[in-house]
């Protein structure tokens, strides 16, 4: 609170240190959109197999690259993002086949965007080129990150026998592909957040949050 006056999260002044009370508001649409995240990697394959959709893996990647924009346009907050991610890899651990390599597609899209978000989002508020940049970014460092941990790591069978061939076209080819589409809907998820955080906040029922100055 400064001076009596009680900001948004997202209104405060660029460069300016955050210290926002977490509230149940909060902790309510993380969980809501980590559970909408962790639904959609359980089903959405099949799903999109049905309609004759391919290439599964990389819209659902577009589908948590959109998510995770939602929740730091709600709550621009480090680790904001990795507690969506969390929530989403529960799901899909309880599941059907929580397969390791899934689990940790889905928690290095959610660390790396919350590692891009936290330092290119820190200042110059929120312009849509560096939202877009946070989308491409976190897109192609995620899936470099997984096949490289893959490979010379956790040694998964699948990804040591693709070889350079298959580690090419997740990276460069499927992943340019979740890369541009990110960097269009990084944007847009982070002003439907936004939107989402001023209309409930004009509800002072509603848990309202405090932004405090440090």
């Amino acid at each position: 609170m400064l001076d009596g006056k009680v900001l948004e999260p997202n209104d405060r002044e660029p460069g300016k240190p955050e210290a926002a009370v977490i509230t149940t508001r909060i902790v309510t649409w993380l969980v809501l959109l980590g559970s909408v995240w962790g639904v959609a990697e359980i089903f959405g394959k099949d799903l999109l197999t049905e309609i004759g959709v391919g290439g599964a893996s990389m819209w659902l990647a577009v589908w948590a690259v959109l998510i995770l924009s939602i929740g730091r346009g709600f709550w621009n907050k480090a680790g904001s993002s990795t507690l969506i991610g969390l929530v989403a890899a529960l799901f899909k651990f309880i599941g059907p086949s929580p397969y390791a390599c899934h689990l940790l597609g889905i928690a290095s899209i959610a660390v790396f965007f919350d590692v891009f978000a936290s330092g290119l989002l820190r200042r110059g508020g929120s312009a849509w080129w560096r939202l877009s940049l946070v989308g491409l970014l976190a897109a192609y460092g995620a899936r470099t990150f997984f096949v490289a941990y893959s490979i010379h790591v956790a040694r998964f069978e699948r990804w040591v026998e693709g070889g350079a061939q298959m580690t090419l076209d997740h990276v460069v080819r499927d992943g340019t592909v979740v890369a541009l589409a990110a960097s269009v809907l990084a944007p847009v998820g982070f002003a439907i957040g936004r939107r989402a955080a001023r209309s409930l906040s004009k509800n002072s029922a509603i848990d309202p949050v405090t932004v405090v100055e440090r």
